[in-house]
């Protein structure tokens, strides 16, 4: 009898590890648009604005796409299609521009998530150098892959970043902010960015980068460890007695 409420009590403990586990990725799959769609005005101008679930919290950021070719730009769909979010970063004229999410919820404070997503480049009658996109999540920050600017109706690729934040807080904003290249910083950098994703560690089923996985963390291994252990012990005790 002892040895069945040992048993029970064990794989209830490990289902509850698990639940808890498939409980957290589910919250964070509700991060909002992070494919900045939604968006029903004219992609083909400066449209200053930003889509559904984001704010823009510096310059005037836009909403474009594939078929935005005003002043010569050139752009290509990333791998998920649709819009996508531009920024200019001019860091020596101390203008960059920006969008936020705001209260982001059901992190696990010591949790370590990953933001992924695809950046793109263009060139136009007003760009003149290369850049990056800065991600800031909570209190950390991280900075995608700097681009080199291509020429003149060149266009670029959309190349997967993916970084790594320990949340620091059960609720944090997110922020994407374009930037020049310091070492041109004084050239204007039109930046894309598309695809994001917030969640655990290689579960981003877009990213190439992190194929996805039904692997329980490692964390949660030792768990079950510990609870197979538990069940042997208990298994052999019963048969000396």
């Amino acid at each position: 009898m002892k040895q069945t409420h040992l048993r029970r009590s064990v794989i209830t403990a490990m289902f509850g590890v698990l639940v808890a586990g498939n409980a957290a990725a589910a919250t964070l799959g509700s991060f909002a648009n992070g494919g900045f769609e939604g968006y029903t005005g004219n992609t083909n101008t400066f449209n200053s604005q930003v889509p559904p679930g984001w704010t823009t919290t510096a310059g005037t950021p836009d909403v474009f796409s594939a078929g935005t070719t005003m002043n010569n730009f050139a752009w290509k769909a990333s791998s998920t299609g649709g819009d996508f979010l531009h920024g200019i970063g001019w860091d020596g004229n101390s203008y960059v521009e920006s969008a936020l999410q705001v209260g982001l919820t059901g992190l696990v404070v010591g949790q370590q998530y990953e933001v992924s997503f695809e950046q793109s480049i263009s060139n136009s009658r007003f760009s003149a150098g290369g850049g990056y996109w800065e991600v800031v999540f909570g209190t950390e920050s991280h900075n995608g892959a700097l681009m080199s600017l291509p020429a003149l109706g060149v266009i670029a690729d959309w190349v997967w970043q993916t970084l790594l934040f320990t949340a620091t807080s059960d609720i944090q904003t997110l922020e994407v902010i374009a930037h020049s290249d310091p070492a041109t910083s004084s050239q204007r950098a039109d930046l894309g960015i598309d695809s994001f994703f917030l969640g655990d560690p290689g579960t981003n089923p877009d990213n190439p980068q992190n194929p996805p996985t039904n692997v329980p963390e490692p964390f949660t291994l030792a768990l079950l460890g510990i609870g197979m252990v538990g069940l042997a012990a208990s298994r052999r005790k019963t048969r000396t007695q």
